[in-house]
């Protein structure tokens, strides 16, 4: 503290102190370079504006536009890609099922059993049930969509109903196995 001062003066922030100043350098123009002034800033002239933009709304206040139609912005296919995968492991454990009854039905069928018959009724219910996952997607498509104006962001309810299908006949194998009948009504307490 210097003396002839007041304490409360040198003590509150809100006061300005002086700082010693120094002579500043200033950089002189090299001999190259012909329109450099110190201190002076090349400013541009003003173009002239050709063209007025107006921002007038075409539609009196309160009007409602009830015709034409309304883009949505696409999808880029990386995303939509990842919306059929969300909820696909419904339809892989529904396909697991099936598999799984599918080949203890083609074993216990024998061996005399036609096996390209049996290829193709596995085949024809796995086509099956592409086709109702492709209905599904068609019919949530325009629902979700078309008539409530909601965005899909997931497929996982379409995914559901074809595990919920493969499940459904991968049971039909298991009903048709004559130990796994006799195994469940035993388990039920049935003779």
């Amino acid at each position: 503290m210097t003396e002839g001062t007041d304490p409360t003066q040198e003590l509150r922030f809100d006061r300005t102190q002086e700082i010693p100043t120094e002579a500043l350098q200033t950089q002189q123009p090299t001999p190259g370079q012909k329109d450099f002034k110190t201190g002076v800033a090349a400013v541009p002239a003003q173009r002239q504006v050709e063209h007025t933009v107006s921002f007038e709304p075409t539609l009196a206040p309160g009007q409602i536009v009830t015709s034409g139609h309304l883009k949505r912005p696409d999808v880029p296919f990386g995303v939509r890609m990842r919306q059929l995968k969300a909820g696909g492991r419904w339809s892989v454990a529904g396909a697991i099922f099936l598999l799984v009854s599918w080949g203890l039905w083609a074993a216990s069928a024998g061996a005399d059993s036609d096996r390209a018959g049996l290829t193709l009724a596995l085949f024809l219910i796995i086509l099956v049930g592409v086709g109702l996952f492709a209905l599904c997607r068609l019919v949530g498509g325009v629902v979700l969509e078309k008539v409530m104006g909601r965005t899909r962001r997931s497929a996982w309810l379409s995914h559901a109903v074809i595990g919920l299908y493969l499940v459904v006949a991968g049971g039909s194998y298991l009903s048709s196995i004559g130990w796994v009948v006799d195994a469940w009504n035993f388990l039920r307490g049935v003779r």
